[in-house]
C-alpha cells in the first residue's frame, strides 16, 4: 500500500500539510471543504507538492516535519530547491521581516495544466497593503535567458502588454464590476475597468510604478499601485509568461475548469481582508 505526504496552497497564501493513503480522494475532499477547520475556511485550495512513502509512519513524520518549516522552506520544497531545504528551518514564532498586519507572502501561482511551462520553476507573489494602495512583488524562478522579456521602455500606459510576458492584478467589489491592471517588465502598464465579465471595457487613469531586478535564475517585478481600496473585496493575481520559442504558460492563484481565463470568478481567490488593514 502507498501512503502520501502532501502540501496544499490555500486562499490567502497559507499552506496546509497532511498525509493520506488515497491522495486523489483526499485532495477532492479538501477542494469540496469536506474537512471542517483550517483548509475548509480557506478555499479554494490547490495541491502544490506530494511524495509517496511505503509506510504510514513515514508519511506522517514527513507531514509533521513540514508543518514546522518556515514559509520560505515550504516554497523551496515546492520548487525542488534542495539546497534551500537543507538549511535549518526557521521557528514558527520567529518574527518576519514585514508587518504581519499588512503583508501576505508566498502567494503561490499555479500554471494552467493545459499550458505547462518549459523554463519556469515557480512564480509567487508578496502583497503589501498601505493607506495609499497596494504593492505587489512577483518572484519568478527558472531559466530567465529562455524567457521573452520585453525590453525596458519609458514608463507609460500601453495596450496589449499581455501578449508577451506580463504580470496582472484584478480588483473586484461586491458587484460585477472590476478593474484590471497589467504590469510589464518593460516598465509599461495598463489599467482598465469592466462593468461585468469582459463587458464594458474602458481605460482608466492609474498611478503605477514598476521596478524589476534579478539574475540568471530569477526575475522579480514590484508594482506599486496608488488606488482607493474602499470598495474592493477580492483580488485575482495572474501572469502570462512567454518563452523565446513562443510557448506561453498562464499562471493564477487558481484556474477554472476551462481554458485560461483570468477574468473568471474562480480566479478571484484572494480576499482583501486576507492582506489586512494598514
Amino acid at each position: 500500500m502507498t501512503f502520501w505526504a502532501y502540501l496544499l496552497h490555500c486562499r490567502g497564501g497559507a499552506f496546509y500539510a497532511g498525509h493520506t493513503d488515497d491522495l486523489e480522494r483526499r485532495v477532492a475532499q479538501h477542494e469540496a471543504g469536506a474537512f471542517p477547520g483550517f483548509s475548509a475556511g480557506r478555499l479554494p485550495v490547490t495541491l502544490v507538492w506530494s511524495e509517496n512513502f511505503a509506510t504510514r509512519i513515514e508519511a506522517l513524520e514527513t507531514e509533521r516535519r513540514i508543518k514546522g518549516w518556515s514559509r520560505a522552506k515550504k516554497m523551496a520544497l515546492i520548487r525542488g530547491d534542495w539546497d534551500e531545504i537543507s538549511y535549518p528551518a526557521k521557528g514558527k514564532n520567529d518574527p518576519s521581516t514585514g508587518s504581519g498586519r499588512t503583508e501576505v507572502g508566498g502567494l503561490f501561482l499555479c500554471s494552467h495544466p493545459a499550458h505547462p511551462p518549459g523554463a519556469v520553476r515557480s512564480l509567487d507573489v508578496t502583497a503589501t497593503r498601505s493607506a495609499g494602495g497596494l504593492a505587489l512583488t512577483y518572484c519568478l524562478t527558472g531559466d530567465i535567458a529562455a524567457l521573452a522579456i520585453p525590453p525596458q521602455a519609458a514608463p507609460h500606459c500601453a495596450d496589449n502588454l499581455w501578449q508577451t510576458t506580463c504580470f496582472e492584478l484584478f480588483l473586484r467589489g461586491e458587484g460585477a464590476a472590476y478593474r484590471e491592471y497589467n504590469f510589464s517588465p518593460s516598465g509599461q502598464w495598463a489599467a482598465y475597468a469592466f462593468d461585468s465579465y469582459r463587458a464594458g471595457r474602458r481605460d482608466i487613469p492609474a498611478q503605477i510604478a514598476i521596478a524589476t531586478n534579478g539574475d540568471a535564475e530569477s526575475l522579480n517585478l514590484t508594482a506599486t499601485l496608488v488606488t482607493d481600496l474602499a470598495d474592493v473585496t477580492s483580488l485575482a493575481l495572474s501572469a502570462v509568461i512567454e518563452e523565446r520559442d513562443g510557448h506561453k504558460s498562464f499562471w493564477a492563484l487558481t484556474h477554472h475548469a476551462g481554458p485560461p481565463d483570468f477574468h473568471h470568478d474562480a480566479c478571484f481567490a484572494l480576499r482583501l481582508a486576507d492582506i489586512g488593514a494598514p
